[in-house]
């Protein structure tokens, strides 16, 4: 008897156009302006890719843990001294 293995089809979050816009407008006020300590950071560059991804495949999940990491990445270089607040 063969077995069965359930699927479980992850919760896709799904936003409207204005909420994508808040989302890129909240991610911009970091990247835009961003030290250039903070923008070689390795972090930063994975966090970039997550928000082209989620965006591109409309995962909502996806693009707010790019934007949670880049906002973590700024604010960790703001906290060391490394920079000040730039948006």
């Amino acid at each position: 008897m063969a077995r069965r293995r359930r699927m479980r089809a992850a919760n896709r979050l799904l936003w409207e156009a204005s909420e994508w816009e808040r989302a890129w407008q909240i991610a911009l006020m970091r990247i835009h302006g961003v030290p250039a300590m903070v923008a070689g950071h390795v972090v930063f560059k994975d966090a970039l890719d997550m928000l082209n991804c989620g965006f591109a495949r409309g995962d909502a999940f996806q693009f707010q843990l790019g934007i949670l990491m880049i906002m973590d990445v700024c604010n960790e270089a703001i906290k060391d001294g490394d920079c000040e607040q730039w948006w």
